[in-house]
């Protein structure tokens, strides 16, 4: 099945649509073009380890709001 207008019934907010969508793309193309090569091995360990790093903090972060949930919601004990 297409899901194809003829031009004919296709009217200007689906041409607005479709060029703010392909420039959208465009521009998500050329960014990835500019971010995905690194320049040097050494740049992509850097780049690893800083994203490990990251992961371990805000994983931490997310154990730590867990446990305070559930310390907040048990009863306290004398």
């Amino acid at each position: 099945m297409s899901a194809a207008l003829h031009l004919e019934h296709v009217g200007p907010v689906e041409r607005t649509a479709h060029r703010i969508g392909l420039a959208l793309l465009h521009w998500s193309e050329s960014r990835a073009a500019r971010t995905s090569t690194p320049t040097s091995p050494a740049a992509v360990r850097d780049r690893t380890t800083a994203r490990l790093a990251f992961e371990q903090r805000t994983a931490l972060e997310a154990r730590h709001r867990h446990w305070d949930e559930l310390a907040s919601a048990a009863p306290r004990l004398r």
